[in-house]
């Protein structure tokens, strides 16, 4: 049985129509409730368990049926103290307006029961010129709970817009105590630790009492995300690894048309192994994170009609074919790793570079194997910037947004983020893929992957911090 000593109860609520079980369905990471475009969706107040310890600590979330007249609902819940306005809210209400009759019933049930409200609003509304806020500011304060406004739709944005949106509606309720905060929680964009940081401001709202309840489910939910974290990123590491020691040797030939033929058809063998692993790693982050999905057979399909580029021109020096090959080709793979997000400009870059640096090949030629094609480290250094964008894009993606499926393009700052981020662990990494190309040893645990784990735990956390510095208590560097 739920005792006060045992549960916390959140209920999000807001104005009809505003997201709110979008929103109850990122937050709890599985589809409840019915989400429709239309007005009173839901009628009846419905409790889902959000977060629970292993001793039987939880706390609960109700989604609620949204404000529509908060008026006269204001009203009508004032008026039951009366036996007339008892009479009209529980038997005429009831009988000829059963929506309205229902929101009095969750509003009063919020009131009785909830120790948080969360309050979901659109971040793109200008505050002062929504009409229904008032309204419904009168109806928070007839709760009597403390309340943090949510902003909803923020979309994919940097910090500095999302400061300046919480700084708006943060202006607009200044003079509100019943409201506590103000902060940034898209349903369809959130990452989970934004959703950290709302349980740090839960636990400062509370009363005294129940501060410690929280601190202990937050810190219960910090390290089963935390886990999920670094085990996203042994997929990653598992990834490139493989991907380093990935190789193709070349038969002896005598003429240079047919080795030219051997190199292509030996790429093309590299780039579907490495499209097969992209595709598996997609999948991994997809069900590590409760999502559903088909973001693997998305770029399988983007991949499928994918030839090795090149002119039939009869190159006067081996070693700048060979270059232009490489380049393009480590440039083509990058292309394809992002989905195609880059445009072919990896591809076109990669050609120019590979054909005046002689790259030969795409390839690092082996001491003892002169025909060994294998990637080159500024290829795999790429690799592991896309992956890191690539767990970036589903741990930004909410589940109320229904299936997830690779994005069109990786936001700038993300991008810039990440190879600040990669600028200054390049010289580790490469340590990673010598240790790659090292026999394995055998029943041993492979000691390139296991090195490379916490490196890329370790980035990942950086650049999470750089989008939630406020973070930086809890989010801490291993």
């Amino acid at each position: 049985m739920e005792t006060p000593s045992t549960t916390l109860t959140l209920s999000l609520i807001s104005h009809t129509n505003m997201g709110k079980t979008t929103l109850a369905r990122t937050l709890l990471r599985r589809d409840v409730g019915q989400v429709l475009d239309q007005a009173h969706v839901t009628l009846h107040n419905e409790q889902f368990t959000l977060l629970e310890t292993p001793d039987g600590l939880r706390l609960n979330l109700w989604d609620t049926p949204g404000f529509g007249n908060s008026h006269k609902l204001l009203k009508r819940l004032q008026g039951r103290t009366n036996p007339i306005g008892w009479v009209v809210s529980q038997v005429w209400d009831r009988l000829a307006d059963k929506p309205f009759w229902c929101s009095q019933q969750a509003i009063q049930n919020v009131r009785d029961e909830a120790d948080v409200v969360l309050y979901l609003v659109n971040a793109t509304e200008e505050p002062a010129m929504a009409g229904y806020l008032q309204p419904e500011l009168d109806l928070l304060s007839w709760l009597n709970k403390p309340v943090i406004v949510l902003l909803n739709q923020t979309g994919l944005v940097d910090q500095d817009r999302h400061r300046h949106l919480e700084a708006r509606w943060k202006h607009h309720w200044a003079t509100q105590p019943i409201i506590h905060d103000v902060m940034s929680l898209d349903a369809f964009t959130r990452c989970w630790v934004q959703e950290g940081l709302l349980w740090g401001r839960l636990i400062h709202i509370l009363p005294e009492d129940r501060r410690s309840l929280m601190k202990t489910m937050a810190d219960a939910w910090l390290e089963h995300n935390l886990r999920i974290l670094h085990t996203a990123m042994r997929h990653i590491a598992h990834l490139l690894i493989q991907t380093a020691r990935d190789a193709e040797t070349l038969p002896e030939e005598r003429t240079a048309p047919s080795k030219k033929s051997l190199v292509r058809r030996a790429i093309q063998a590299m780039d579907q192994r490495l499209t097969q692993r992209i595709i598996s790693l997609t999948t991994h982050l997809i069900t590590l994170h409760s999502l559903s999905g088909e973001g693997g057979q998305t770029l399988q399909s983007r991949l499928e009609d994918v030839t090795v580029p090149g002119e039939r021109k009869p190159w006067e020096e081996e070693s700048f074919w060979g270059g232009l090959v490489s380049g393009a080709m480590a440039g083509l793979a990058s292309d394809l790793a992002t989905g195609g997000l880059s445009h072919g400009l990896f591809a076109l870059g990669g050609a120019i570079l590979g054909a005046l640096g002689g790259t030969a090949y795409a390839k690092s030629q082996d001491e003892g194997d002169p025909q060994r094609i294998s990637w080159i480290p500024d290829f795999l250094d790429r690799q592991t910037r896309d992956a890191l964008l690539r767990y970036l894009a589903v741990t930004h993606c909410g589940r109320g947004r229904g299936d997830y499926s690779d994005p069109r393009e990786f936001p700038l700052f993300w991008q810039q983020a990440t190879e600040e981020i990669l600028a200054q662990h390049t010289s580790t990494l490469h340590q990673a893929w010598i240790l790659a190309r090292a026999p394995l040893r055998d029943n041993q645990p492979d000691e390139a992957e296991t090195f490379l784990i916490p490196i890329l735990s370790t980035m990942a956390q950086q650049i999470l911090l750089k989008f939630y510095p406020e973070a930086k208590e809890w989010l801490g560097q291993p």
